[in-house]
């Protein structure tokens, strides 16, 4: 049996998508299609019904998932008894991260790691926070980075770095040259913010509501920091981001930061894994290296 082929299907199942698959696994479609089918001809049956809203599991299809995934378990746990009797001269390191922490910090937290140990496989998953709790609980990994507190009771999160967001507007917004705002200018003002489960829009949302600002005037959502960069700058609105996201641009002037009068955005990125479930030796000590404050300061550029 080839177990590639069932990690493959299981994935398609989970996620109801062959071409969401293809990309995680960075395969072509066709490719994943041909596994899929490989393991229809062995068993003689048809395993998805393949439609416009994705693919959804057969009753055959049901059986072999629920099998499979016995399988793979088993598979994974004797990996991870070699991995135990190897030390970290091979195995592998799967890690989620939010938005933020994914592109700004978290390569250069596993660059250090593969630099200390080179023969370990290391695969990073980013995606927005409550995506990345699901994913965690589902097993894809057994660690993460988020940018906001966690929802699931099953999760223990670790406070790990403190990070500041910043109010910033195009250069030719009159704003630009004002230097503070107050909370009642920036709730007239258009708004433009992540979309819905971002560990960065909630955060902002909490802590301004805290503050008095009661409700933001929303314009426009956007799916990541890029984008919302590039609408502020074309003036469509103004914008709050981690300062790790927009820094580049506040130095060569494409943005102007603005301060809020009497509020101060901070937030904890949060180190978040699963109570009671197992831990290989590769994320044993990523997770040491993250949790050592001397040594995570070097990792990452400082701002």
């Amino acid at each position: 049996m080839d177990l590639t082929k069932l990690r493959t299907f299981c994935s398609i199942a989970r996620k109801g998508n062959f071409s969401a698959v293809a990309e995680d696994l960075f395969m072509s479609q066709s490719a994943v299609s041909q596994q899929i089918q490989a393991l229809e001809r062995r068993y003689g049956v048809v395993l998805f019904d393949r439609g416009s809203k994705g693919a959804t599991l057969t009753e055959p299809g049901r059986i072999l998932f629920e099998k499979a995934q016995k399988m793979l378990d088993i598979e994974d746990e004797i990996n991870h008894e070699f991995d135990d009797l190897r030390g970290l001269k091979g195995g592998e390191l799967h890690v989620g991260a939010s938005t933020t922490v994914g592109n700004y910090l978290m390569p250069f937290y596993l660059g250090e790691f593969k630099r200390l140990f080179p023969d370990v496989k290391v695969s990073l998953i980013v995606e927005n926070t409550r995506i990345i709790e699901d994913q965690l609980l589902a097993g894809l990994f057994q660690l993460a980075m988020v940018e906001h507190e966690v929802q699931n009771p099953s999760l223990i999160r670790e406070p790990i770095e403190r990070d500041e967001l910043i109010l910033f507007v195009s250069p030719q917004h009159p704003w630009a040259d004002q230097g503070s705002i107050t909370k009642e200018e920036l709730m007239e003002e258009p708004f433009i913010t992540r979309e819905q489960g971002s560990g960065t829009r909630d955060v902002i949302e909490e802590t301004l509501a805290e503050k008095g600002v009661t409700k933001l005037n929303v314009a426009m959502e956007l799916g990541n920091s890029s984008a919302i960069k590039t609408a502020v700058q074309a003036g469509l609105g103004v914008s709050i981001l981690s300062r790790r996201a927009i820094e580049p641009q506040l130095k060569s002037g494409i943005i102007r930061q603005v301060s809020i009068h009497e509020v101060i955005l901070e937030r904890d990125f949060y180190l978040i894994t699963v109570a009671e479930r197992y831990a290989s030796p590769a994320s044993t000590k990523f997770m040491e290296m993250l949790r050592d404050s001397d040594a995570y300061r070097l990792l990452a550029p400082s701002v």
